[in-house]
C-alpha cells in the first residue's frame, strides 16, 4: 500500500466541510493504493458533502494518470 498523496490530502481538507476530519488510513480496500476517511459533523450534507471530495478525487486521478475506485454512500 502507499501513503496517501499530500496533494490529495491537501486538496481533501480544503473542500471538506469546516470542522471536518479527514485522516489518511494505514489500510486500503482490495485493489487501492490507499485510503482516506472525512469524518464529518453529522450536522452537514454528507452527500454534498460525498459529492465535492469525490470530484476532487476524479481531478487528481484525471491529471495524475491514476484510477481510484469509489464507493458512495447507500
Amino acid at each position: 500500500m502507499k501513503p496517501a498523496p499530500q496533494e490529495l490530502l491537501k486538496r481533501i481538507e480544503e473542500l471538506a466541510p469546516q470542522g471536518s476530519e479527514v485522516i489518511p488510513l494505514g489500510w486500503a480496500y482490495e485493489d487501492e493504493d490507499h485510503n482516506i476517511a472525512v469524518f464529518i459533523d453529522e450536522e452537514e450534507d454528507a452527500r454534498l458533502a460525498e459529492k465535492h471530495l469525490l470530484d476532487a478525487v476524479s481531478d487528481y486521478d484525471e491529471t495524475h494518470g491514476t484510477f481510484t475506485r469509489f464507493s458512495s454512500l447507500s
